[in-house]
């Protein structure tokens, strides 16, 4: 967790770590070959937790870990004092994404780590961003009477968002998405890695700039190509729904070019 800037937010927080597959787009998933080996040769025990030892070498064994209560990381929202430069402007809350390196909404995870974390961050004067495959469980947390009265309170400071490499993961992770969409909530879409030309639906281009697309392609070795007629044509879907759009960066970490370098952010909701 820190203040490490990149791209699309301003910090990251993980007090949760481990995942495991759901789509092909885990396949070469940074998160997993960084906590088996720069984040362990740091000796950062929530990663230890999600590392073997195979050959002396280590390999992520996707193992849920959590900090422990008593660990300083879970006031790290609270006690941060923002960035000096917030992505979204002068004046304005840093955006924190959540679970860089896991997916917090996990379908073993138990649901009282998931409360601890949304609540703690709903108390800072930052926006979490949490990203997930995972979409209906996202739905299912956020959408539970429980949550009911925390919703106008937290609104203002989640983002909710979902991953999608294809058409078929877009379609189905936005048909569990778009019910927090339509109460109110932040929603983003980010197609990453893109492995494929997405069509973004109508009832989701129809939020303008209440919604966000964020487009990636592949960040590691073993990267699988992404044509840029796709990411131009998911850039000029939005374009003309007026929906923001940022473009991330290209498969193999190549150069972004000219016309795609766009980095748009979604209207923020101010509290009542």
């Amino acid at each position: 967790m820190g203040a490490r800037a990149s791209g699309w937010w301003d910090g990251t927080w993980n007090p949760v770590g481990g995942c495991s597959v759901v789509s092909s787009g885990c396949r070469n998933c940074y998160a997993a070959k960084l906590s088996a080996t720069q984040q362990t040769a740091h000796r950062i025990a929530l990663y230890e937790n999600t590392t073997d030892w195979v050959r002396g070498k280590p390999v992520f064994n996707g193992e849920l870990s959590v900090l422990p209560p008593e660990h300083s990381g879970w006031t790290w929202p609270l006690t941060w004092p923002g960035a000096k430069y917030p992505l979204l402007g002068d004046g304005e809350p840093s955006l924190i994404f959540v679970g860089d390196m896991s997916d917090l909404f996990h379908e073993d995870r138990p649901q009282t780590i998931i409360d601890e974390v949304t609540a703690t961050l709903a108390a800072s004067p930052h926006i979490g961003m949490f990203l997930t495959k995972r979409a209906d469980r996202m739905a299912e947390h956020f959408s539970a009477p429980r949550n009911k009265a925390n919703r106008q309170r937290w609104q203002p400071r989640m983002w909710l968002g979902f991953s999608a490499e294809r058409q078929r993961e877009f379609d189905d992770r936005w048909s569990q998405m778009r019910q927090l969409a339509a109460s109110g909530w932040t929603v983003f879409a980010s197609v990453a890695p893109m492995l494929a030309p997405v069509r973004l639906p109508q009832d989701f281009l129809d939020y303008g700039e209440r919604i966000w697309c964020i487009c990636s392609g592949e960040q590691d070795r073993g990267d699988r190509p992404m044509d840029p007629t796709w990411a131009r044509a998911l850039r000029d879907q939005c374009a003309e729904a007026g929906v923001p759009f940022f473009m991330l960066q290209m498969a193999g970490r190549k150069p972004i070019p000219a016309d795609l370098f766009v980095r748009q952010f979604p209207r923020r909701e101010m509290p009542n």
